[in-house]
């Protein structure tokens, strides 16, 4: 997936370094206790505490944050030591209520806020340095340096079966030399927030990087830490792209003995067709084989024929006859593979296969169009026709399909829903993620950069058969979502991007979605939001700069969902996702989706830890070290490093510090950072806003309903566009708490 107009960055980079980086904003935090060794002070969640920003002047007796029911939120402890300090223990108790009331101290967790050292800032609105960005749980006594910020982050979850009102605690700081109580009061809201997100998401998760950092072995291995991340997303309010990366629906075609490569008319050694396989994966060796086994003679001589031909004069490929015993295994003792020099007009081969023992039950014949070596690394395109196995003697072809003359009535598909239902019932009955890519097959795919056609069954889109696959397998899938209740939850997401270049070929992509299953909603990445291309889909997914409320406010009500990405662009002033940047973004990029009538956001990726753009295979890019992330693909040579800005497409990080040299095998969850927290808090925040709506609604027009919902469009003062906003966290907080009262007083006025 691509996540920025490369050929704009530039433009962006330009134009964003042109601009002053803005203050930071004045210090949000409070001193709680000024002892001869150490300061300690509490600031909100949505602030980055850098090591040397000063001790605050401004004094508070205790933290004091606010909750509705079933919320999470966060705040920092945070220690300024005046020597150093060694064997620090952190104990969060429980917070009560006076008369009757109490948040355990299980529903209160402790992590590290770690710094990662940004050598190569952003932009100019970033900064070299050390910034705050991971947090590592806090499992054990730890040690703070002198003259350095040391952050504690808390974070208080309120159940939901919890009685409003006002609960007390305490925090318990101790080393070897001091000792300081923090006391904290949480004012619970008398409202609950939904289990489900209000607002929908798409944050990508790469299950091979989890399996790299991991130091994973096993399918069982990945899939228990690949759910301990969802688990993780589901705590944060956030759907991953696809939940079913591991899990992809599996299909059967009847009809079609051959699996890989694709059916052509041009050029054909006899009659209508003939197959083409493109290898243009030098990582990866690609073949086509026939379906199922083909069943030989023991003890009796084979003649293998074929007519082949190659993209380039003299361009070897590959034959392989893979014998299989009764059982299905393969005997490989008896591999039958040979190396052949092909040529661009047709040519005929044929080789005498000896005779095999008894153990041989069957073959698969696989072609592939170049040499075949361990890692896949020759590229190149081949056609095959006119292909036969016959017994010593005989006449009769074996290999089905051999001239591959099939007859479009008899093919057919059949969808196969049993590991995509189980998958389905845990992440979106049991998680409540509320939006998914489709994994539907044979669909094309592509970028502006460059894109494929859909292939179905070896049959190119556009062709009869393609067609007929595609029907088949898009009304069962859309079928089986209506019976199971997760229709609507879905968008096929297929195409990433595109330039006007490419918009006849995404409109006859998302037509064919159209025609044969028209209840599946559509899903495109657009930087033109507009009639031009959004008019064939359902959900249209804008970079977060070029979102045009008035294009919004026009489309909507026709039936278009519209959501916004952020990703390497744009660049300072706009509300962003780097580490270098403010705090209170991706806070603030929730109201304005909310004030914009924008329904999702997107980001690439959650878990983008190394490129292999620029660091060969077999060398793992570290996170907590190096916080750029750099382009990836998109004709980029290997080796040129392109920086996209730190922390892009990566809001977790790998429990591995040094995976480089640390074969530990992790099997535990990722770690948070402080920007993945703040967009929880920005998507609670959005439930806030969408419980007022409801509670206004249900007013019925009373007079405080009225004054509740100018609250809803918001002042100037905490933003005017996605460049012109408040950088003060408080501000925010402020106008929660005005937005919260509101509900408050709608629902006891019911």
């Amino acid at each position: 997936m691509k996540k920025a107009l490369l050929r704009s960055l530039s433009l962006i980079l330009a134009a964003s370094l042109t601009a002053a980086a803005p203050p930071r904003p004045e210090s949000a935090g409070f001193l709680i206790s000024n002892a001869p060794l150490v300061s300690v002070w509490w600031a909100t969640g949505t602030a980055k505490i850098l090591k040397t920003d000063p001790v605050p002047a401004r004094r508070s007796e205790e933290v004091r944050i606010e909750a509705a029911r079933n919320e999470y939120e966060p705040f920092q402890i945070v220690l300024s030591p005046r020597k150093p300090a060694k064997g620090i223990r952190v104990e969060a108790g429980p917070l009560r209520r006076n008369g009757s009331g109490e948040i355990a101290a299980s529903n209160i967790t402790l992590a590290r806020v770690a710094y990662v050292r940004v050598t190569m800032p952003t932009d100019s609105y970033g900064a070299a340095g050390d910034w705050p960005d991971p947090l590592p749980p806090l499992d054990g006594p730890f040690a703070a340096p002198a003259a350095e910020n040391c952050p504690i982050w808390v974070t208080v979850f309120v159940p939901k079966d919890t009685p409003s009102g006002d609960y007390r605690g305490t925090v318990a700081l101790r080393s070897e030399e001091w000792a300081v109580d923090v006391p904290v009061r949480l004012h619970v809201w008398n409202f609950t927030l939904p289990d489900k997100p209000s607002i929908r998401s798409a944050f990508g998760l790469a299950p091979e990087d989890i399996k790299a950092y991991h130091n994973l072995d096993t399918r069982e291995e990945l899939e228990k830490v690949y759910d301990l991340y969802m688990e993780n997303f589901r705590a944060h309010r956030v759907a991953p792209i696809s939940p079913f990366s591991l899990y992809p629906l599996e299909i059967r075609i009847t009809g079609i003995p051959w699996v890989g490569g694709e059916f052509v008319s041009d050029p054909v050694h006899s009659g209508r067709r003939a197959l083409k396989i493109v290898d243009d994966n030098p990582a990866e060796a690609v073949e086509s084989r026939t379906a199922a086994p083909i069943p030989v003679r023991a003890g009796v001589a084979h003649r293998l024929a074929w007519w082949a031909r190659t993209e380039k004069e003299g361009q070897e490929y590959t034959v392989f006859l893979e014998p299989l015993d009764a059982a299905g295994n393969p005997v490989y003792r008896l591999d039958w593979v040979r190396v052949f020099k092909g040529s661009t007009a047709w040519q005929e081969e044929r080789q005498e296969i000896p005779a095999y023992p008894p153990e041989v039950a069957s073959v698969v014949l696989h072609l592939f169009p170049t040499f075949r070596d361990e890692t896949g690394s020759f590229t190149g395109t081949a056609f095959f026709d006119d292909i036969s196995l016959t017994a010593a003697g005989g006449e009769t072809n074996l290999v089905p399909g051999g001239d591959f003359e099939m007859d479009i009535a008899g093919m057919s598909v059949e969808t196969d829903f049993r590991e995509f239902d189980r998958v389905a019932r845990r992440y979106l009955d049991g998680f409540g993620f509320v939006a998914f890519d489709l994994p539907v097959k044979g669909l094309g795919s592509g970028s502006f950069y460059s894109h494929r056609p859909g292939i179905l069954g070896g049959f190119r889109q556009g062709t009869p058969e393609y067609d007929r696959l595609l029907s088949q397998h898009l009304g069962q899938v859309e079928k089986h979502l209506a019976e199971n209740g997760w229709l609507g939850k879905e968008y096929i997401y297929w195409f990433d991007e595109p330039d006007a270049k490419d918009y006849p070929f995404v409109r006859e992509g998302m037509m064919n979605i159209r025609k044969n299953a028209p209840r599946l909603t559509r899903f495109i990445t657009e930087h033109r939001p507009g009639p031009d291309i959004m008019d064939v889909s359902e959900i249209g997914c804008t970079i977060f700069d070029r979102v045009d409320p008035a294009v919004v406010a026009h489309l909507a009500p026709k039936g278009r969902e519209f959501w916004s990405y952020l990703c390497t662009g744009p660049k300072g002033p706009w509300v962003t996702l780097f580490i270098d940047h403010p705090a209170v973004d991706l806070r603030i990029w929730l109201w304005m989706s909310y004030r914009f009538g924008l329904k999702g956001i997107l980001v690439w990726r959650a878990n983008y830890w190394s490129s292999p753009t620029v660091f060969p295979p077999g060398v793992l890019q570290n996170p907590w070290q190096d916080p750029m992330s750099y382009t990836v693909g998109y004709g980029i040579p290997f080796g040129q490093v392109n920086p996209w800005g730190n922390g892009d497409g990566r809001f977790l990080y790998p429990p591995n510090r040094d995976p480089g040299h640390d074969r530990t095998k992790y099997l535990t969850g990722p770690v948070n950072s402080i920007r993945w927290e703040i967009l929880r808090e920005g998507i609670e925040d959005y439930e806030y806003f969408m419980l007022l709506e409801k509670s206004i609604r249900e007013a019925r027009g009373r007079a405080e309903a009225r004054r509740a919902a100018a609250l809803l469009s918001f002042p100037d003062t905490l933003f005017r566009s996605g460049r012109e906003y408040t950088k003060d966290p408080a501000a925010l907080l402020e106008y929660r708490a005005r937005i919260a009262r509101a509900i408050e007083r709608l629902e006891a006025a019911k």
